[in-house]
């Protein structure tokens, strides 16, 4: 089968497609996945040059992705027909999910093994052109649920900007902050995603248009927000603990942010991490259907293309997800 591995950190170019991979063996509690598609993001090129924490004692080659849509096409022998029928995992089940974060093998290979905890079924009435979102869906959005629900706390009538309102996290960071209760929700963007971020919800900032302390400063009246969801981090932390108004709490993304700046001034911040279950996939799946999170995969690139589908993730200006097709 063909499957994409590296062999060494380092650039896009270290990325390798290989054809005569071996199809996994799945253990006891696993389920075979015939993957369809490969969801991508940020994390995956920082674990390809070494600078993620998961990137340390990574056995190498090594594959890379993290989540995925495909079709379930067998199981370890820990699982027989009747569990996987009560999971709504049979053979023939279309399902999407991500490794755990303890699960260092990759994603983006034609067949895949991994843990029956780590899916869930796609609905039946998803449509083959859809289905691209679904492979980009469990990794941001169970970001996004532990950013907004184990960390932010949003209660009824606060405010709220998010940084990087028209990526794949913050295409769910929004409405979930409004679910949970904003009452005005900012995020920064570029201009050209302006009617993006509206259509979610939020009052958009242009950053390369617009100074976006500035704005936020004028339109709080000088109060700040109550929350920050800072999805970018390098460019936007320090600025954002001065937008903050009293009490208010910050939450960055990036899992090695250095929180000291925010912690010496008494400022509540948060790392957030995932928490995966069967539970929040359910919860991504119910708000995909009824369109409440509307995630969109803005491009879909063939397997073999994933060096440059990498070097797209580097430029940080990705709208939605960036997707891979397994087959083509």
């Amino acid at each position: 089968m063909r499957e994409i591995r590296f062999d060494r950190f380092g650039g896009p170019e270290v990325l390798t497609l290989h054809t005569d991979a071996p199809r996994p063996d799945p253990a006891p509690e696993e389920v075979l996945v015939e993957v369809s598609y490969v969801g991508l993001n940020p994390l995956d090129y920082k674990i390809r040059d070494g600078s993620s924490g998961m990137a340390k004692d990574l056995e190498l080659p090594a594959g890379t992705g993290r989540e995925m849509a495909g079709v379930v096409v067998g199981s370890g022998d820990g699982l027989d027909e009747f569990e996987l029928e009560a999971r709504g995992l049979a053979p023939g089940t279309r399902v999407f999910g991500m490794r755990a974060p303890g699960d260092r093998r990759g994603t983006a290979a034609e067949v895949i093994a991994i843990s029956a905890d780590d899916l869930a079924p796609i609905p039946g009435e998803v449509t083959a052109e859809d289905l691209p979102r679904w492979a980009g869906l469990a990794l941001v959005g169970l970001t996004a649920i532990a950013a907004i629900q184990d960390d932010a706390a949003i209660r009824e009538g606060e405010t709220v900007l998010v940084h990087g309102g028209a990526g794949g996290v913050g295409q769910l960071l929004i409405p979930m902050a409004l679910e949970a209760g904003a009452a005005q929700v900012w995020a920064t963007g570029r201009a050209a995603n302006a009617e993006r971020i509206r259509a979610l919800g939020a009052t958009p900032i242009a950053y390369d248009e617009q100074d976006w302390p500035a704005e936020i400063t004028a339109a709080t009246g000088g109060r700040g927000v109550d929350v920050v969801l800072d999805t970018h981090y390098f460019s936007t932390f320090g600025p954002s603990l001065d937008v903050l108004a009293d009490g208010g709490r910050i939450v960055v993304l990036p899992s090695l942010a250095d929180t000291a700046p925010a912690i010496e001034r008494g400022i509540e911040v948060h790392v957030p991490r995932i928490t995966p279950g069967r539970d929040r996939l359910d919860h991504l799946v119910q708000g995909l259907r009824s369109g409440a999170y509307p995630l969109e995969a803005s491009q879909v690139l063939p397997l073999g293309e994933i060096a440059e589908a990498h070097r797209l993730l580097e430029e940080g200006h990705t709208r939605g997800k960036l997707v891979l097709d397994a087959h083509a």
